[in-house]
């Protein structure tokens, strides 16, 4: 019985965005249960036993946040992992590297990399004649379309800093360093598949998608500004 009007004062305080109900003259939150005033001890005390019910884990996280701190961890271990072993698995480099040799390298994998949000288009242009994907003239809430077209839109806001990642990788990056382009642009596509995946099918695995292809940019933007502004040649 007490759990419940904890969960039930709890719920009112959230969807309220401040305390629950309360007594104008005195401001005292009303317990759902018994309706009767809570005193600021006793809302204390309810906070507390939901937090116990609730249950809490590792650094104060959540059980229900929990399993996404550790998706993220993975991801950045998969990342460095997969990274770092096609550097050194990949052998080939580019004959040559002056700046047309660059700028193509770049365009030609980003042609690769823009490849899941081509296809994905080409997908909602088909689903848009379905009939069953719409509610009067709205789409159809989490349908297969509705989630589609928000890959769609993420993959294009990625892509432009991917892409953007890419030009200062080939500007700054020496020669030797060129492979690092495809390895990238290869982790990105992965990464994307898997986010588009996880989209339609799990949340983890969507999760996981998204940090193989924007924490890996963030990462290059991270060596792009500390080549700019210190000028330290940083092996990438």
């Amino acid at each position: 019985m007490a759990n419940t009007a904890v969960i039930a004062y709890e719920r009112q305080e959230t969807q309220t965005g401040a305390v629950p109900e309360a007594r104008a003259e005195t401001g005292e939150p009303i317990d759902l249960e018994s309706g009767d005033f809570m005193s600021p001890e006793a809302v204390r005390r309810r906070r507390k036993e939901r937090a116990r019910i609730m249950g809490r884990g590792p650094f104060g996280f959540s059980r229900k946040t929990w399993p996404f701190v550790k998706v993220l961890v993975g991801n950045w271990l998969f990342a460095l992992t997969y990274y770092i072993g096609m550097k050194e698995i990949v052998t080939w480099r580019p004959e040559s590297w002056t700046a047309i040799d660059r700028l193509v390298l770049m365009i030609q994998c980003s042609i690769y990399a823009v490849l899941p949000a081509v296809l994905a288009i080409a997908i909602v242009a088909a689903q848009r004649l379905n009939p069953d994907m719409w509610v009067g003239q709205k789409v159809k809430p989490n349908s297969a379309l509705d989630i589609n077209t928000r890959f769609i839109l993420n993959t294009t806001e990625q892509f432009i800093l991917f892409v953007v990642g890419l030009g200062g990788i080939a500007l700054y990056a020496p020669h030797m360093e060129g492979h690092s382009i495809p390895i990238l642009t290869s982790l990105f596509l992965i990464g994307r598949v898997l986010f588009w995946v996880g989209y339609h099918k799990n949340p983890y695995l969507r999760a996981f998608g998204f940090g193989l292809t924007f924490y890996p940019t963030v990462g290059v933007f991270i060596w792009l500004l500390v080549r700019m502004i210190t000028g330290i040649a940083i092996p990438i």
